[in-house]
């Protein structure tokens, strides 16, 4: 599921609706309701958020939490264009084994991402600090 879905989800139980009526009080279908649920469909563009923050005058919180949950949920085009034929093959083996991989797994391979991230002046302090035999700094 997306993020948008859990988020969708969570906020129709605080309300305690079903989804009809939740559909219902924005002009939409329940069908639409509930692909977005599941994750078999995401939103088509913002005006869902605006729809739902209005209808059920979301708190800022709320608000904010709908608006991150929708940002997160966006399709990205993966590789972009003009990617290297390396980037080309690293996305299509981990597509192959993406159906396959823990919540471990994402945590580990975000944690390596991360590490791509920082500032080229703290990569390098981090590259020359020397780990222990259990993977600790030493």
């Amino acid at each position: 599921m997306s993020p948008f879905s859990v988020a969708l989800r969570q906020l129709r139980a605080h309300y305690g609706i079903a989804q009809g009526e939740f559909a219902s009080r924005l002009g939409l279908r329940q069908a639409y309701i509930s692909r977005l649920e599941c994750g078999t469909r995401l939103p088509k563009n913002d005006d869902l958020v605006t729809k739902i923050v209005d209808a059920f005058r979301l708190s800022p919180e709320q608000e904010v939490g709908l608006w991150q949950a929708f940002d997160a949920s966006q399709r990205v085009e993966f590789p972009p264009p003009g990617a290297s034929p390396d980037a080309y093959a690293f996305c299509t083996r981990l597509s192959v084994a993406f159906p396959n991989l823990s919540p471990v797994h994402f945590q580990a391979l975000s944690s390596v991402l991360d590490g791509f991230m920082q500032p080229p002046s703290l990569r390098r302090a981090c590259a020359t600090t020397p780990i222990g035999a259990k993977g600790i700094p030493v």
